[in-house]
């Protein structure tokens, strides 16, 4: 029966590639389309993002150059920007997650802990500029919706030759947008759960909508048994630019991802496996020519989960504080699934950054 639910979606895509005439980015294993994926050039420029139906940028320049596409839910791909122009999909190969639904009952235990890794950096005008990455750890109360955090180890890394050129100018402010993530009290699921959003839950995929207007998309995995949300935070919100002191900032884009082992039932912290934010701005001086444009990805991965005591974490936090800053962490997520980062981003944070304390 699931094969001919995912031949019929298919088959569907593929009349829908036939009418747009466009090239569409599809999922290798399911057939559905990948919105909000970020389309990387060989300097590491974001050059482009997918729709919310997947559909590929054709607005990009007329060479035909090598670039990546990156989202938090699959491996990498680098292709020829030529294929954009053609009326053919583009697939992408799911990561394939490890984490099993958890077993163990919340009688009890008063508390979620989740292990992470991070990743959070940014790029001023096409060129990265800052990078953070670290350990956390999250003690959530599902009851009373609060959230403790824990920062085991951080690292940040920043682009020397950009900050030398920011201080001659005449108008600087500090522009840093990376930061150690914090959590909600709820998931982005029980969030617009709350704000009223709605989805067919009868479908594997689904829009995301809010009264007439849609926002996003919800789609199943039903072999992985993943669900994903993408939400369009600036569907409802707007693109109103802001002004203070002098600078103005306009944010473009801003695009939210979380995913969660499939629950039919419920969506909780329990079941996250990793979110991601994209920001794209635009930020000036009023004597300045042009606005510089910043871009701003923030990742979190889940490395484990589980239920605990109230005493359990306090035991956990009495013996981890005294003892983070002499913590022998590896820098490898081997063990962890992360989603590569674009080669071209890799080879910048490599040779142009320097970590600094």
């Amino acid at each position: 029966m699931k094969v001919k639910i995912f031949t019929i979606i298919f088959l569907l895509l593929l009349v829908k590639l036939n009418v747009s005439g466009q090239a569409i980015l599809l999922d290798k294993t399911t057939g559905q389309c990948i919105s909000y994926a970020q389309i990387i050039n060989d300097k590491g420029a974001v050059v482009g993002t997918t729709d919310i139906d997947g559909n590929l940028p054709q607005n990009l320049n007329d060479e035909d150059e090598i670039v990546t596409i990156q989202h938090i839910a699959y491996n990498p791909k680098s292709v020829k920007s030529s294929l954009f122009k053609k009326n053919t999909p583009i697939y992408l190969t799911p990561i394939e997650y490890q984490l099993n639904a958890v077993t163990v009952t919340a009688e009890n235990r008063e508390y979620i802990h989740l292990r992470t890794y991070f990743r959070s950096y940014q790029l001023n005008d096409s060129c990265m500029k800052y990078f953070r990455d670290g350990y956390l750890d999250f003690f959530i109360n599902p009851k009373h919706k609060d959230v403790e955090r824990l920062v085991i180890k951080v690292r940040n890394f920043q682009n020397d030759s950009l900050i030398d050129k920011d201080k001659k100018r005449a108008n600087t402010l500090v522009d840093k947008y990376i930061y150690t993530p914090n959590l909600d009290g709820l998931t982005l699921m029980e969030t617009l759960k709350k704000e009223g959003w709605k989805y067919n839950a009868d479908s594997i995929d689904s829009r995301l909508r809010l009264n007439e207007m849609v926002g996003g998309a919800i789609r199943i995995d039903t072999i992985q048994k993943v669900l994903r949300v993408e939400y369009d935070v600036l569907a409802t919100k707007g693109k109103k630019p802001k002004t203070l002191f002098g600078y103005t900032t306009r944010l473009e884009n801003y695009y939210q991802t979380e995913n969660y082992i499939y629950d039919s039932e419920y969506q909780s912290y329990m079941d996250l496996m990793n979110r991601k934010n994209y920001r794209k701005l635009f930020f000036s001086h009023k004597n300045d020519h042009k606005e510089q444009m910043i871009e701003i990805f923030d990742e979190l991965y889940v490395q484990e989960h589980e239920y605990i005591t109230k005493d359990e974490m306090k035991q956990y936090i009495k013996a981890s504080k005294p003892n983070a800053d002499t913590l022998q962490i590896e820098w490898n997520t081997d063990n962890t699934i992360v989603t590569p980062l674009a080669p071209q981003l890799e080879q910048i944070l490599k040779n142009n950054l320097s970590q600094v304390e």
